[in-house]
């Protein structure tokens, strides 16, 4: 169960770094020349087998044209209870894009491939491995203060692991501005399981708030929930996203 919990945060990262703490994506773009900068946290519970695990992200981008933005992710966990196969350090390096392909201004599409690279160590539980790939569809629908958001993916997640190699995911989300400066959001999402012998899919929601005090910062919270026993019992996350 150990090292399955420790794969399942590897192999399945739905947010596809989504606007924190979502994990579905939006199709919004940067704009022309513009960056955006987000560093985000995530403290999971105390697993009995896996103790207790820090997640931290840090994601760059920058708009390329008005529909394209290009990212690269860099991820680093910390584990609690450190082991022969367990240990803190960088994961896997993920450069990606976002392409929203069509937009009528209430509804969009967008597309979102990403490469990532076997820059963690996968003997410790940072990595795969292997270099691995995969694409995530966009869509969204907004209307007054309620924006919704579908996505729906694969990816090849090469490992030497004995894990499964080619995984779907899928997520949906609901945004309602409360205030010009504060959404609420609820997300829910799942994903194939990658070990073989698991007949359940991990599945999860979460419970947020995005506050922008300005519009070039956000500010955010979530409490993430498992819903089976294949993810964490729940998690607490928080981030800061820097625009310019």
């Amino acid at each position: 169960m150990k090292k399955q919990l420790m794969y399942l945060a590897l192999f399945c990262p739905l947010s596809a770094f989504a606007a924190h703490p979502l994990t579905s994506d939006d199709t919004g773009t940067q704009g022309d020349g513009n960056w955006q900068f987000e560093t985000n946290g995530e403290v999971t519970s105390k697993q009995e087998d896996i103790g207790r695990q820090t997640l931290w992200n840090n994601t760059l981008t920058r708009g390329v044209g008005e529909a394209l933005d290009l990212y690269v992710n860099v991820p680093y966990t910390n584990i609690q209870n450190r082991s022969e196969s367990a240990g803190s350090g960088v994961g896997d390096v993920e450069t990606g894009a976002k392409w929203r392909m069509y937009d009528d201004g209430a509804f969009s599409i967008g597309l979102k491939p990403y490469l990532s690279f076997p820059t963690g160590n996968d003997q410790r539980g940072l990595g795969t491995g292997r270099v691995n790939a995969g694409a995530t569809l966009l869509a969204q629908y907004q209307i007054d203060d309620w924006t919704f958001l579908a996505n729906a993916g694969g990816a090849y997640q090469a490992n030497r692991q004995g894990q499964r190699q080619g995984v779907w995911k899928a997520s949906a989300a609901v945004l309602y501005r409360v205030l010009p400066s504060t959404q609420l959001i609820l997300d829910v999402g799942t994903s194939q399981n990658p070990d073989f012998a698991q007949k359940t899919n991990p599945a999860f929601m979460i419970l947020g708030a995005i506050y922008s005090p300005t519009s070039w910062m956000d500010l955010d919270v979530g409490y993430r929930r498992g819903l089976n026993p294949q993810t964490y019992d729940y998690s607490w996350m928080g981030g800061l996203t820097m625009r310019w």
